[in-house]
């Protein structure tokens, strides 16, 4: 029996992420400002500037804005159950962390970005069951901090078994 290529399943992740955070409005306004003059193409462009499927930020940025960077890491790879974890960061520019205010969620720019990613990921039961068996869980919140940008770094885990 052919085992499953956990290399294939880690992109899939990355295009599953990518997909359900691309279509949670609250995410995509909040990175690309005021969207309602953009075309469907233009959006996906400009998306495609914010959200990055891998963790190398250092001289990759070199606008003012809001970003989130992810990878999939799968530290444990046995014969049935493998670890698997999404690593996000939700960084903003410091220029700009503090010019956002909404009541549904509290703090700063980036802390607002942390809370939507969390919605997006956690809350649709749909893109939880792409990613294995059992419910995706926000496992832990860091500071993510650099000389011109501010966010958390969040590690959710998947429970995926083969």
């Amino acid at each position: 029996m052919a085992r499953n290529k956990t290399t294939k399943e880690r992109g899939k992740y990355k295009e599953y992420i990518t997909k359900a955070l691309f279509q949670d409005e609250n995410i995509r306004t909040l990175l690309l400002g005021d969207i309602s003059k953009l075309s469907a193409n233009d959006m996906r462009v400009y998306f495609k500037d914010h959200v990055k499927s891998h963790l190398f930020i250092e001289d990759t940025i070199e606008q003012t804005g809001s970003f989130i960077f992810y990878d999939v890491r799968m530290p444990s790879l046995g014969a049935q159950i493998k670890s698997c974890y999404i690593i996000m960061y939700a960084i903003c520019h410091r220029d700009i962390l503090d010019d956002f205010s909404d009541p549904e969620y509290p703090g700063n720019r980036a802390d607002a970005l942390s809370q939507m990613i969390e919605n997006c990921l956690l809350n649709d039961s749909e893109l939880a069951n792409k990613f294995g068996i059992g419910e995706l869980r926000l496992d832990s919140v860091d500071i993510y901090n650099s000389n011109h940008f501010y966010g958390c770094v969040m590690e959710f885990e998947v429970p995926n078994f083969r």
